[in-house]
């Protein structure tokens, strides 16, 4: 009987613990609370990874300006679809949105992948994601993925598949005031 109690006592405990964490708020440079994930309104989940010159890049550092975040891989068909209009509204948006790729690095050769971003003349930052963990962490299941935040950091918006220059401009309505 005292090994069941002292099971059931942890693990009450374990569970608990675990939902006060999941629950806990993440405190905002204006004094609000929110919760970190990847709903909207949420804050999105921070990471640090390298870029191919070897680089390291941490989304909280684009903090003051809205992020499009971009989950792509070189092979991806759709990647290929949409990078043009990817680095054509980077530079429409250079002053107001900071563009940021994260490649799937576990499932596409850094070499390649490096000669993709040569070949459209990718300007923005762009990062290798070797162990999948980050795309995990974001729950892409599906390549391109995007998830637009605001510049405080909150997710806005996310989309599955490619963007084109006409959506990507519909999508920043919501973070900009004035477009082109």
């Amino acid at each position: 009987m005292g090994n069941r109690w002292k099971l059931a006592s942890f693990l009450i405990f374990a569970i608990a613990s675990l939902l006060l964490i999941s629950l806990s708020p993440l405190a905002l440079a204006d004094g609000e609370f929110a919760r970190v994930g990847l709903w909207a309104g949420e804050i999105a989940p921070d990471f640090e990874l390298l870029d191919h010159r070897g680089n390291s890049h941490r989304l909280r550092d684009f903090r003051g300006k809205p992020v499009l975040l971009n989950f792509w891989a070189s092979w991806c068909t759709p990647c290929r679809m949409e990078m043009k209009d990817l680095v054509e509204s980077s530079h429409l948006y250079q002053d107001k949105v900071q563009f940021f790729g994260v490649n799937l690095a576990d499932r596409d050769a850094p070499s390649v992948s490096q000669a993709f971003l040569k070949k459209f003349k990718v300007g923005y930052p762009n990062v290798l994601d070797l162990e999948g963990k980050v795309a995990d962490q974001y729950q892409v299941l599906v390549i391109p993925t995007s998830v637009l935040l605001d510049a405080q950091g909150r997710v806005v918006q996310r989309v599955q598949g490619p963007l084109s220059n006409e959506a990507i401009d519909r999508l920043f309505q919501s973070v900009l005031p004035k477009l082109r």
